[in-house]
This record gives C-alpha cells, structure tokens and sequence, in this order.
C-alpha cells in the first residue's frame, strides 16, 4: 500500500517547513479568477514550542503532495486567511492574490488589443493571451487589476493563472487551445475511481443562443444573436466591435460550450497531477472517448486518501 506524504512550507517573518497536515483542498478552475488551496493544521501542533501560530495574512505558500516520499509541486501562493478555531484551517490564493492588491491603470483607448491592456498595467509575471483579442474602445475604471479582469469575464474574457516551471503563468481568453497530445491517459478499471458523473453529449442535440452586445463611443448598441433560436440563453458585452467582430467574438463562445463528446468530472488518484488546460485522454470499458482539455481540478488529500476530481472541457480529438 502506498503511504501518504506532504510538505508545506510558509514564509514570512521567517520559514516554517510542516512535513505533516490534517487535510490539504486544492481548486484549480478557469471559470475562476483564484486558485484556492485549505490547508488543515494538526491540533497539537506547536511552532517552536508555542501554541499560537505565527502565520499571517500575505505569508507565501508552497505545497507538495505524493506518495512514498515521491513528492509533487501541488500549490504556490499566498496565506489569505488564518482561522482562529481548532483544527486550524489556512485558507491561500495562487498569484492572483497580488493582482488584487495591485491598483489599476486608469486609462482608456479609442481601440485596444487585450494583450496591451494587460501589459500596460504593469503585470509582471508572464502573459498569454489566446482567442480573440480585439476590445475595441475600452476604458479602465476597475480600483485594482485584479478588479479588472473580473469585468474582463463579464464579456466572455476568462483569465486565470497556471504555474509552469515553477513560474507563473497570466492566461487570459475566450478559446485557450494547445498541444491535443495527452499528458496522461485514464481508464475505467485502472485509474477511474468513478466515473459516475461522466455524460456523453452531441453537439447536435445541443442547443445554445448566445446574444452578444457591442456599446459604442456614442453610447448605440451594436446586438447580434448567434446559435439556435430556441436554446439555453448566453449573453456577452464588449465595446466598439464592428458587427463583424462582434459575431467573431459570440462565435467563439458557442464553439467552446457546443462540442460532442463527454461532459462532466470523474474521480482518480493523485499519482500524477493534473492542471488546468492539460489535455487527458479518457477510455471508457475499452472505448476511446476523446483527448479533452481539463476544466477543473480539485485536488484532496487527507485521511480518505489522496484524489483529484477532474472536470472535463474543449474536447480536442
């Protein structure tokens, strides 16, 4: 039986390394601006002999989780809250912690790329920016960045953070394609726990109405419907796109929602970690169903073991 293990290292006034916690609870979503990470503290912990802990709010977090001491990079963040009852809870932020503090750059454009938005708020980690990019007359009136791209995904522009090579990644999009080659394979009957949530759906069964919305300079509206006329209703708003633009930008949207192929979560180990946007291949009794793009990820480790909960996306091939 493989045995459990866990690392998690706090700094701040000073670096305390736990090689033992209750319970980690990792979200990773890119319907989601953050990343959250629930780190339980054992009880009877004592922090060089005393009982209250010293970790505060902005304190920076690593987390590595595994088995047999074969430990993975889970988490890097920031301490955002500290409970106060027993067992202790830390709740931490991934790298948006700091855009929420960062303020923005009150600036408006006649016609702007989301990609010079972006770079003139002075973000300092690596961007990439995916699908259409057009904003057109934008003006920035958001107190913080991260503010920002919370308005940003009122109009379809989701944004959110991934870690590669240690390093924090801003990605930020309608559609985010890449590589279809899978990182890693699951299979019913040997690493599906359950896959009780798991539906298969046509894209021709589907039906899905998305009506974008363009304000202009001069405060007309610019509205076009695009998809079936009796569908689940979707709306997006952006500014000063040409009708042509706009119908681009719904079109986007209908084409990541409307697919064939699986929809839902399944349940397996935590061997291998998966992050957002990886793309998993997925057998089911023996059948290829698809290489898909993962959604979400909830990562739980504890006293009932050691899982990841994967919510499926785009499917890719």
């Amino acid at each position: 039986m493989f045995r459990l293990c866990a690392k998690v290292e706090i700094s701040g006034d000073r670096t305390w390394s736990l090689d033992f916690v209750t319970a980690v609870e990792i979200t990773r979503d890119t319907e989601k601006l953050t990343a959250e990470a629930k780190i339980t503290i054992p009880k009877k912990l004592k922090w060089d002999g005393v009982s209250e802990i010293p970790v505060k709010r902005g304190d920076s977090v690593k987390i590595w989780l595994g088995y047999d001491d074969d430990l993975q990079l889970a988490f890097i963040g920031y301490v955002r809250d500290v409970g106060f009852k027993t067992p202790i809870e830390i709740t931490c932020e991934d790298e948006m912690f700091t855009l929420k503090q960062m303020p923005a750059v009150k600036k408006a454009y006649r016609s702007v790329t989301l990609e010079t938005l972006l770079k003139d708020q002075g973000i300092k980690t690596k961007i990439n920016i995916m699908g259409e990019q057009s904003l057109g007359a934008y003006r920035v009136t958001a107190d913080t960045v991260a503010s920002l791209l919370g308005k940003l995904s009122e109009q379809g522009v989701r944004s959110f953070y991934r870690y590669e090579n240690g390093l924090p990644v801003l990605y930020s999009g309608v559609l985010f394609e890449r590589d279809s080659t899978p990182s890693q394979a699951f299979k019913t009957g040997l690493n599906i726990i359950s896959d009780q949530s798991l539906k298969q759906q046509k894209a021709e069964n589907m039906r899905l109405n998305v009506t974008a919305i363009s304000l202009l300079p001069n405060n007309k509206k610019i509205k076009i419907e695009v998809g079936d006329k009796d569908g689940e209703r979707r709306t997006l708003h952006t500014y000063n796109k040409t009708e042509k633009e706009l119908k681009a930008w719904a079109e986007q949207e209908v084409k990541r929602l409307k697919r064939d192929g699986l929809t839902g979560s399944f349940t397996t180990f935590g061997y291998k970690l998966v992050d957002t946007l990886d793309a998993v291949g997925i057998v089911v009794d023996g059948t290829q169903m698809g290489v898909y793009q993962v959604k979400k990820n909830v990562i739980k480790y504890g006293d009932s073991g050691f899982r990841q909960e994967i919510t499926l996306g785009l499917r890719l091939s």
